[in-house]
């Protein structure tokens, strides 16, 4: 089998200069290059926060670096969609469709002129977002960024069996599954994917649940923030009895706060340095308080209990920041060259943006749902069309999630604005997924398309 050959030099730094230039021609791009600049710089001025510097802090860097991000992504899907397009329309592909240069290189030159230009425009958003944020006054210790304590694996297992033998005890005598593994098995497993999962479960009066989180290697982390939030039952932030505590794992009490129906949801106890000397792990229980014939507390297990330490400060936040979203700009720069070499700029334009529209409304329950007949039953039944097209929609659905779960998963701009440290490793995946691997699969689409499609 004879191997593709690899792309040469000379032509893919011709079509970087290229695709430096084209998006300047544009002048649609150059006024969202514009509006962007307003963002940047008017939109902090207009802000009013709510008294608070967390929230101040949010709207300059989450709203404001939102704000850039949307129209550099526009300007970049629009221009991605311009390069090849509008040199084909305009008759200057042809000197390029005649010389030696392969398509993927002509695509490959062109994708990186757009990733670098965008990298610098993002550089300056990110260096005007940082010097508005000094601007108002918030210094290194109002930007201090924080981490989460990952929870221990081992104990999340133990509390899976703590939480089925609750339930099992709750069960009358000849329902419980006494003498049938399998039963028990699958029992555990429900629990199981009840406790990882994202839902609401209850915890009854008199009963705990417990979290156990691992401390970082080293010296000691430095002030930290134990975080528990909570529903009633009734499905209030109010109305919950408990007690909350803080502990070694062979015992020695760190920190108590007895939860009172005063509490609104939310319980934050601050832990000064050295409170974890020593120390490897910490773990937080919670007890219902409520009487025999009280409510039960709502909680979801992995967003219950958070246990924060510092994590650096706001710079390198934001490169990280910069990482992930330079991953999605060029990821839409590398979808906007492959429709432009495949359409004219008009159908480019529109399928493009209508594989963004489908990569927003992906996450949806109409499309995320296994189970068709809970469609059937909200909508009094479908017909064959709807029946024949739902599965695909959902398999289009899961394709589109996976392609863009790296970035998805970095969360960048929304940890960014909450103070929260952006994971390195998150970031990085992203970039070489998303910002990579996935451009590049697109660009063998687009030579190919490019290869076989007539000029005028």
């Amino acid at each position: 089998m004879r191997l593709p050959r690899p792309p040469r030099l000379r032509p893919v730094l011709a079509g970087a200069a290229l695709g430096l230039r084209a998006p300047l021609r544009s002048r649609f791009v150059f006024a969202l290059l514009a509006l962007l600049g307003a963002a940047v710089l008017l939109l902090p001025v207009q802000l009013k926060g709510d008294g608070t510097t967390a929230g101040t802090l949010r709207m300059l860097l989450a709203w404001t670096l939102g704000a850039a991000v949307a129209l550099l992504s526009v300007s970049t899907l629009w221009a991605g969609c311009a390069a090849v397009s509008g040199d084909v329309e305009g008759k200057r592909h042809a000197g390029a469709a005649v010389s030696s240069a392969r398509p993927f290189e002509l695509w490959l030159g062109r994708w990186l002129g757009l990733v670098a230009l965008d990298a610098a425009v993002l550089a300056v958003v990110l260096l005007a977002v940082f010097v508005q944020v000094r601007a108002r006054g918030l210094g290194p210790a109002d930007t201090a960024v924080r981490t989460y304590l990952p929870l221990d694996p081992a104990s999340f297992e133990t509390e899976v069996d703590r939480v089925l033998e609750n339930a099992i005890a709750r069960m009358p005598p000849d329902k419980r599954p006494d003498g049938d593994p399998a039963r028990r098995a699958a029992m555990r497993e429900s629990v199981r994917e009840d406790l990882g999962g994202d839902a609401f479960l209850p915890l009854e009066p008199g009963e705990g649940r417990h979290w156990v989180f691992r401390l970082p290697a080293g010296p000691d982390p430095g002030p930290a923030t134990f975080e528990f939030s909570f529903m009633s039952s009734y499905g209030e932030s109010q109305g919950v009895r408990g007690s909350l505590t803080l502990r070694r794992p062979a015992g020695a009490t760190l920190a108590e706060r007895e939860v009172t129906t005063d509490d609104s949801g939310y319980v934050r106890i601050p832990l000064p340095a050295g409170t974890f000397a020593g120390a490897d792990a910490v773990e937080a229980v919670f007890e219902n308080r409520e009487g025999a014939d009280g409510a039960a507390v709502l909680l979801r297990h992995d967003r219950a209990a958070r246990l924060s330490v510092p994590a650096g400060g706001l710079p390198r936040n934001l490169a990280k920041t910069g990482l992930a979203v330079l991953a999605l700009l060029s990821l839409l720069a590398a979808l906007g060259l492959t429709c432009g070499c495949a359409f004219s700029f008009p159908v480019a334009a529109f399928a493009a943006s209508a594989v963004c529209a489908m990569v927003v409304v992906s996450g949806g329950s109409a499309f995320s749902s296994d189970d068709p007949a809970s469609h059937d039953r909200s909508h009094g039944g479908s017909g064959g069309v709807s029946a024949a097209i739902r599965p695909f929609a959902r398999r289009v659905a899961r394709a589109l999630d996976a392609a863009t779960a790296p970035y998805d998963r970095a969360e960048a701009i929304d940890r960014l604005g909450d103070g929260v440290a952006v994971s390195g490793p998150a970031a990085w995946r992203a970039l070489a997924l998303d910002g990579v691997a996935l451009p590049l699969l697109l660009g063998l689409l687009g030579a190919a398309a490019l290869r076989r499609r007539e000029l005028p």
